[in-house]
């Protein structure tokens, strides 16, 4: 859960910084590429974590976190000028870490 919530936090910030350095005023759609890829890091996630069941109340965490806001956290990556690799690795990387808030309790420490 804390993972989720750290990689939401940094989303919200990316997304935040494109806004105010590029005055966007409306939402721009996301492309097609990063929709799709923040699916697959969501179902490479749950895969990770064990395949915890899922309930209606964490599945609406899971796609918002990890499908629309990490969609427009990627979006804001390639605005900002990062490389496309980048913007990839954000939404693979963030939507694994949506999948967290299926978890009953938090991930052990190593």
């Amino acid at each position: 859960m804390l993972i989720a919530l750290t990689a939401l936090l940094g989303q919200f910030a990316m997304v935040l910084t494109h806004r105010r350095v590029g005055k966007v005023r409306t939402r721009p759609d996301p492309p097609v590429l990063y929709t799709g890829l923040c699916l697959l890091g969501t179902a490479v996630g749950w895969l990770g974590i064990g395949r915890p069941e899922i309930t209606w109340s964490s599945s609406v965490l899971v796609l918002l976190s990890g499908l629309l806001i990490t969609a427009e956290a990627a979006d804001a990556t390639a605005k900002l000028g990062a490389p496309r690799r980048t913007a990839n690795a954000v939404c693979l990387l963030c939507g694994a870490a949506s999948t967290t808030w299926l978890l009953p309790e938090p991930l052990p420490y190593l």
